[in-house]
């Protein structure tokens, strides 16, 4: 729909420049001079097309990881990384590079949820931003998780993302995935009432490096830094003036 609106509203520019080529045979430098700026305009709006469909096919990639992620597809979700990617859960730590990516996964996912367990990650509120050269990009999203399994456990647990992405050979790819953890807490008696600390770095599979910043969950209050600044005052985000 959007390639079709898109194409709907350039197709009379070109038509246009098409005109105003052939006039400015006859009339000169000023006839020259609106064909150059017709020119500079298609190529803007080409520009920012390009720009709109790396941020949709961003937006598809991360909700892909979601999709895996729920039905514990490690294989699945490593292989959205680019080759020298990092990836920072909670208090987990850094892992760096496709291989140590997708063997720490295999630690938290496995390979597929066995009859019983749930692991719904529900991924929310994206808020994208592609540089302008389209090569790189920068996103927040929301992870709402409900993870247990059946007549053992139940468990809540939520907190936003902030990303990072690179377009390699054309494909965009996760090169930073940093979740923060607001919260993790039982179903019953709920997070008001037995708010869990976050774990520590895997013994079984030791990080390459420590986390990168220092917090605590709730019912501690920690806000993780914004990539981007508000939309209306320009100022950076969730910065007390």
């Amino acid at each position: 729909m959007l390639r079709k609106q898109v194409i709907s509203f350039i197709l009379p520019i070109v038509v246009c420049i098409g005109c105003i080529a052939i006039m400015a045979q006859d009339r000169g430098d000023d006839g020259a001079d609106r064909l150059a700026a017709l020119q500079t305009r298609l190529t803007e709006l080409e520009r920012q097309i390009g720009l709109l469909e790396d941020s949709k096919a961003i937006k598809r990639l991360q909700r892909a990881y979601g999709y895996y992620f729920d039905k514990g597809l490690s294989y699945e979700v490593a292989g959205l990384f680019s080759n020298q990617a990092t990836v920072e859960i909670a208090g987990d730590g850094v892992y760096v590079g496709t291989e140590h990516i997708a063997a720490y996964y295999q630690q938290l996912l496995g390979d597929g949820l066995p009859a019983g367990q749930l692991n719904n990650h529900i991924i929310t509120q994206g808020v994208v931003h592609v540089a302008p050269d389209g090569l790189s990009a920068k996103g927040r999203w929301r992870a709402v998780i409900q993870a247990g399994q059946h007549d053992v456990s139940a468990q809540w647990a939520e907190g936003p993302y902030e990303n990072e992405y690179i377009k390699e050979d054309g494909v965009w790819k996760i090169s930073k995935l940093h979740w923060y953890n607001t919260f993790t807490a039982p179903y019953d008696p709920g997070w008001h009432r037995a708010p869990q600390p976050m774990a520590g770095p895997l013994a079984v599979l030791p990080p390459d490096l420590p986390p990168t910043v220092d917090y605590q969950a709730y019912p501690a209050a920690f806000l993780p830094p914004y990539h981007y600044a508000h939309p209306v005052t320009g100022r950076p985000s969730g910065v007390v003036q």
